[in-house]
């Protein structure tokens, strides 16, 4: 596994033109040069020039290895069974793009601490050292602030600081954590430690208290902490 961007994998999709192609969570503006649309909801009146088809994404009706290139963009941090989504990819396809939101930019987006099946159940990231993505259950350490729409606005700017992604043949490398979360600086600065994984918000107290003096800077999210842009509603967040 390796990092990536869409601007590669849609040259790939150029170069590889006779590709049968899946776009797993695809929704309702799937990849142009997918020649399969996956998706738990029905979407199938939008394809009528691709074949559309609906189910659960741990668990599709596919062949093994029927597709040359699956993608999955922001799905992967909804499952609930990562191993399940991981295994249904590797199993179906031959190789992949996994893209899913950096924890900073998960965190201050409004709507992605709603329950399941909408929002997100994991933190995802990936550990260049290990060459594996690491998921950790999501948490609020910042009010949100960012409407999905905006997001539209902020990609040319900040994809890196959005987005991952990553390019996967053959095999997926994940490993699931607890919600501790370290930092070592190097310097005469001790090892940072946070450990979520029990009371977060009690733990995040206390660690706002050892940086700040007070208790973090946490409130519960308003729509008046909303940024409001005036930006046109019809264009489509990030996907």
């Amino acid at each position: 596994m390796r990092r990536i961007s869409r601007k590669y994998i849609l040259d790939l999709f150029k170069k590889n033109p006779n590709w049968s192609i899946l776009d797993l969570g695809g929704g309702s503006d799937a990849f142009t040069s997918a020649t399969t649309v996956f998706d738990i909801e029905d979407y199938s009146s939008l394809y009528t020039t691709k074949r559309f088809v609906q189910g659960e994404a741990c668990s599709t009706p596919f062949d093994d290895k029927e597709f040359d290139f699956v993608t999955a963009c922001h799905i992967i941090e909804h499952v609930k069974d990562p191993k399940a989504f991981c295994g249904e990819l590797m199993r179906i396809g031959k190789r992949g793009y996994i893209e899913f939101p950096t924890p900073f930019f998960d965190n201050v987006v409004y709507g992605n601490s709603n329950p399941p099946p909408h929002g997100h159940v994991w933190w995802v990231t990936f550990d260049d050292d290990e060459q594996k993505m690491i998921f950790k259950p999501k948490v609020t350490v910042m009010p949100e602030s960012v409407r999905p729409r905006d997001t539209t606005f902020l990609i040319p700017f900040f994809a890196n600081s959005m987005v991952t992604g990553l390019l996967w043949e053959q095999n997926i490398l994940f490993e699931v954590q607890k919600a501790v979360f370290t930092y070592s600086a190097g310097n005469s600065d001790p090892e940072r430690v946070v450990d979520l994984s029990i009371n977060p918000k009690e733990a995040l107290a206390r660690w706002g208290a050892s940086i700040y003096g007070t208790p973090a800077p946490i409130k519960e999210k308003t729509t008046k902490d909303n940024i409001d842009w005036n930006f046109d509603d019809s264009k489509s967040a990030v996907k």
